[in-house]
Order: structure tokens, then C-alpha cells, then sequence
């Protein structure tokens, strides 16, 4: 295996050749995060041909060896507790300054545990805890405090805690975000969105659900699901992305899930990749007041059974 390779959903881009949308990106195989450096392949294989390959794709491994279980390695909460602020310094933070108040934000903070780093001024972290409250993963993402949205240039701002501590044999085995919160709530339905900052985002927009996130779009699987399987769950895929999630969703549905795939942002009209928390914060910048809770079956939203 390699460390990138082609994305392998039915997500397509312009291609920057033939102008075409048939152009496929290539993904960092332990981010799921798309390469931001042009590479990718167009899918017209007979008449574009346009093919750039990312650069020091190294091999992760060269053949296939056999599944051994091993069990997740987890970091000591000391760290965690040490990234629980400067959040004045925090892009992210105070950019959700601009549309909560410091009562909503303070309780979101507090309830998924979000972290301020040094690693690049003003990051966040966002932290990977599971059922049993220990601490899988931590991922260290940098954001525009006036736009909200994540920095992709000159690179992609997003590394892992584990990797910065330099911590030996580390085996990551992520969880979703905000699966910790299932433990003591008594809220029996859970949204589950793509992005970290759309799960803490809705989570104060949205507070009769418990909101998780995947932390990528090909996390949206039933391994990452299983925790979750006795709750009832309603999924938010980003804008393009419902033909794959929906699919799972089916799936799942026969293992005996109760889970559903929401259409309600793959039928607007809106850029690819736009999530449930743009609608909403583009809402707010409109009418300058918080959508009701009790609104969000108003807006038709449809669903896949």
C-alpha cells in the first residue's frame, strides 16, 4: 500500500486540463484528507490523459500481510488536560465568538474536550475519546479565526498529537468524535457529520441531538459505527458525498441499524463540500438569530429509508 492513492469514491473535480468534472483526487491514505497539491488523475482516459502523481509516495507496504489484532494504543490524559487553554488564542474559538455566546461556547469546549496547541499558533485539537473515556487519538487542525474555515495553503494544517509526541509504536485505531458523550447522556439520537468543527458547531445549534463526527468521509464505515449501533442515528454527509454514505447507511440498515441519510444538503444548491454547519452559520449571518431548534423538521428534511 501506498501512502496516497486515488480517491476511491465517486467524488469528481474539475479537471485542470480538459475542464472537465472528471478529475479524481488523490487521498493520504492515514488522513483520509484530500492532497492539496494538484495531483490526481482525469477519469477521460482516452482524450484528457491528465495524470500528476503527488510527490515522495512512499510505500507503506508492499504486499498484503495477514490481519493481526492489536490493541489501540491511548495517550494519557495529562496531555489533554494541558491543551484545555489559551483559548483566546484560538483561531477557531474565536471565530464561534462571532455567532455564540461564551456560555454556549464554553459548553461545547467542555463537553467534547477541544484543545488550544502550539504547534501552529492558534490550532485547535480536537480529541478522540471513546466510550470508555480513554483517549485514542488527538488531531491538531489550524482554522481562519475570521472565516472559520480550515488553512489548506501553502499545505494542509491537520497533524496528529501521537506523531508530535513522537510516541513509539503507537497503533492508531480512531474513534468518532464525540463518542464519549454516549456515556452519561440521556439523549438517545445521535447526528454524525464529516468534520470535527461541524459536530461542536451543530452540537450548539442542535442540542437534542449527541453530535459526532467522523473525521472523514471514508470513516463513515460500519467499524467506526459499531459503538453507536443501539441508538438511533441520522446522518448529515456533505454536499456530493450522500450516493456513498447512503449506500453504507442501506447496508447498515440490514445488520440492524437505525440509521438514515439525510438529503437535506445534497438537494440544495450549493458548492461541493459545503456541510450541515455552513447552511446554519449563513443562516445566522442573514437573520442574525439562531434557527429553532424545533424548526429543524420545518425544513423538509428527507431522508432515505
Amino acid at each position: 500500500m501506498y501512502k496516497y492513492s486515488l480517491d476511491k469514491s465517486s467524488k469528481k473535480f474539475i479537471c485542470p486540463k480538459c475542464g472537465k468534472k472528471r478529475f479524481v483526487k488523490y487521498v493520504d491514505n492515514e488522513t483520509k484528507e484530500y492532497l492539496e497539491d494538484g495531483s490526481g488523475r482525469c477519469d477521460r482516459a482516452s482524450s484528457c490523459k491528465n495524470h500528476k502523481s503527488p510527490n515522495k509516495n512512499q510505500v507503506i507496504s508492499e504486499f498484503i500481510a495477514p490481519i493481526i489484532q492489536r490493541t489501540a494504543s491511548t495517550i494519557q490524559s495529562d496531555f489533554l488536560n494541558l491543551s484545555s487553554r489559551n483559548f483566546d488564542e484560538n483561531n477557531l474559538i474565536q471565530f464561534l465568538e462571532y455567532y455564540f455566546s461564551e456560555g454556549e461556547i464554553q459548553l461545547a469546549i467542555t463537553q467534547y474536550r477541544i484543545g488550544t496547541s502550539k504547534y501552529w499558533k492558534g490550532a485547535t485539537v480536537f480529541w478522540q475519546i471513546d466510550s470508555k473515556n480513554q483517549i485514542r487519538a488527538g488531531k491538531v487542525m489550524l482554522y481562519d479565526d475570521k472565516t472559520g474555515k480550515r488553512i489548506k495553503v501553502p499545505y494542509s494544517h491537520i497533524q496528529w498529537v501521537h506523531k508530535l509526541l513522537k510516541l513509539e509504536n503507537y497503533e492508531l485505531e480512531q474513534c468518532l468524535f464525540g463518542l464519549h458523550l454516549t456515556t452519561n447522556s440521556t439523549i438517545k439520537k445521535i447526528a454524525i457529520v464529516e468534520a470535527e468543527k461541524t459536530a461542536l458547531i451543530m452540537s450548539m445549534f442542535l442540542p437534542n441531538y449527541i453530535w459526532m463526527a467522523t473525521g472523514g468521509k471514508g470513516n463513515f464505515s460500519k467499524k467506526m459505527l459499531l459503538p453507536i449501533k443501539g441508538f438511533s442515528i441520522l446522518a448529515y454527509p456533505d454536499k456530493s458525498e450522500f450516493d456513498d454514505w447512503n449506500k453504507t447507511a442501506l447496508q447498515l440498515q440490514k445488520e440492524g441499524f437505525k440509521i438514515k441519510c439525510s438529503r437535506f444538503i445534497e438537494d440544495k444548491d450549493l458548492p461541493e463540500g459545503t456541510d450541515l454547519a455552513d447552511i446554519y452559520i449563513e443562516s445566522r449571518n442573514k437573520t442574525k438569530s439562531i434557527i429553532p431548534q424545533n424548526n429543524i423538521q420545518k425544513q423538509k428534511l428527507k431522508y432515505i429509508d
